[in-house]
């Protein structure tokens, strides 16, 4: 069994060039959404690394294609525009060995477009995570035992994420179903590398669209503090958005109504408008 494999949502790969532009230095697993099935396999510099591809679209899919294939001791969540530091993988298994009890390891990644509002929270010191602790901690920085994981049955929900009826929140409601699970999750503060921000599939500034999300996320993650939680958010993103206070709120108690009918921000613009009250 290897120790570490990197688990990877892509599209439309035709080859594996992926390995060196990410510079992967493990076992790897793509998960590939294109217009075919296929699988492929090949070794280089002593690794393995393996294709999915399919047709099924949406990231959460893809990221429990790629955990289904997974079979090394400790995974780790990519998407296809990280680029690893040369030591990532030290980094997360010494990790792994310091905290014994650690079913889920988070790490920094940095982004290298500074100027954009979506830069990554940084990790400062080590500490656990609870029920109540913010998770603003995207997939590429998320590391677990496979075998906990599998144990837990969890797996990635299938409406939040790219191609999703609602664009974002996947990751972190992956971590709040691990705490509700019982796993162990630790923030480790070292660097596993970069990506770049500057294009996203999802983020188009702090719109109506994106609160209309986060209010879909906070109703599926914490219904009985969803209150507090979307007045939160609303407070702390003042200065990113040009929407008043109340329009953020409007906006994401929308979307908790959307959550619960499963209305897409798209379908609700078109069938009611901004809405009827808050």
């Amino acid at each position: 069994m290897s120790r570490l494999e990197v688990l990877c949502a892509t599209m439309h790969q035709t080859d594996f060039s992926k390995i060196e532009e990410m510079n992967i230095k493990s076992d790897v697993v793509f998960a590939n959404q294109s217009d075919h099935e296929g699988y492929d396999e090949i070794t280089f510099d002593g690794y393995r690394a393996r294709m999915v591809t399919t047709s099924l679209r949406g990231v959460g899919k893809n990221r429990n294609i790629a955990l289904l294939y997974a079979d090394s001791e400790i995974g780790l969540l990519a998407d296809d525009d990280v680029r690893y530091a040369d030591n990532y993988v030290e980094t997360v298994c010494g990790a792994f060995n310091e905290i014994p009890d650690a079913d889920v390891i988070i790490f920094n990644i940095y982004s290298t477009s500074e100027h954009i509002d979506r830069k990554p929270t940084q990790i400062k010191k080590r500490g656990r995570l609870n029920k109540l602790s913010r998770n603003p901690f995207g997939g590429p920085r998320i590391s677990f035992r496979i075998s906990s994981v599998k144990k837990a049955n969890l797996w990635f929900t299938l409406l939040f994420g790219g191609g999703c009826l609602f664009s974002s929140g996947e990751d972190s409601l992956w971590l709040r179903n691990a705490l509700h699970k019982g796993l162990k999750i630790y923030k480790y503060p070292k660097t596993i590398g970069s990506v770049s921000m500057e294009e996203s599939s999802w983020f188009n500034g702090f719109d109506e669209k994106l609160y209309y999300g986060k209010g879909a996320y906070y109703k599926a993650s914490s219904p009985v503090l969803f209150l507090l939680w979307i007045l939160y958010f609303a407070f702390r993103t003042r200065k990113n958005s040009d929407l008043d206070f109340g329009k953020r709120l409007l906006w994401m108690r929308n979307g908790a109504e959307g959550y619960k009918s499963l209305i897409s921000y798209d379908e609700w613009k078109n069938s009611v408008g901004e809405s009827k009250s808050l």
